[in-house]
């Protein structure tokens, strides 16, 4: 089991990038009190806040999806179990990593947590150097999720001030037709066009056309709101 103690960066990872862990926490939920206290102290001795529970239905009662960080889940927390919260969390659409400890684990209690989206499954004893280097890839994994959501947001919001028309004239200078072909397809003037896509670039905040394709390619589905 200790050969899965490895940390595999996700395409998310910006690891040159700079990010604001101050608000990050380090979410700890282990019923086992000798393994809770001493990875506390691991973890709050690197520099990290931390937040501990003793029960998986106590995390979840003052679990907030809102705030950066990521979870180390014991697989056999008590209650419901580190599986059962992990799934709880996916249902929740949960962007907060999780990384799974334990003292006793299997291979396919092992192969479930990956499978279910486990940024790692630690065995004990853990490898601190190796731990430390998870969390922080896991924090700014956290904050990139929370930032790309944020921006989808907002792009739902430009799109939503579309006018109907707005959002017709859109699509023809998505696929390249020049404004006298879409002011033909739509039957109004050059005039009109020229006005729709002004307000077009104004509501989703883009400077030039190039802008707009970049964010539909981007944000498709965002972009269809």
């Amino acid at each position: 089991m200790n050969r899965m103690n490895q940390c595999f960066p996700s395409a998310h990872d910006h690891p040159g990038s700079q990010h604001n862990f101050e608000a990050a926490r380090v979410f700890i939920v282990n019923s086992d009190e000798k393994a809770h206290s001493s990875l506390c102290r691991m973890i709050a001795s690197a520099g990290w806040r931390t937040k501990s529970y003793f029960s998986a239905e106590s995390f979840l009662d003052k679990f907030d999806p809102a705030h950066p960080g990521c979870l180390l889940l014991d697989n056999h927390v008590s209650e419901m179990g580190g599986l059962s919260l992990q799934q709880e969390l996916r249902d929740r659409n949960s962007l907060t990593p999780v990384l799974f400890t334990s003292s006793q684990g299997t291979v396919p209690e092992a192969v479930e947590a990956i499978h279910g989206g486990a940024v790692n499954f630690f065995t004990r004893p853990l490898e601190k150097p190796l731990l430390m280097k998870c969390i922080r890839e896991s924090i700014e994994k956290s904050q990139y999720l929370r930032e790309e959501q944020k921006e989808r947001e907002e792009i739902t919001i430009r799109m939503m001030r579309l006018t109907p028309r707005e959002r017709e004239v859109m699509a023809l200078v998505l696929k390249g037709q020049p404004n006298k072909l879409i002011a033909s397809d739509l039957d109004i003037s050059i005039k009109t066009v020229e006005i729709h896509r002004g307000q077009v670039m104004k509501k989703l905040q883009v400077r030039t056309q190039a802008d707009l394709i970049h964010l539909a390619l981007s944000y498709p589905s965002e972009m269809e709101h």
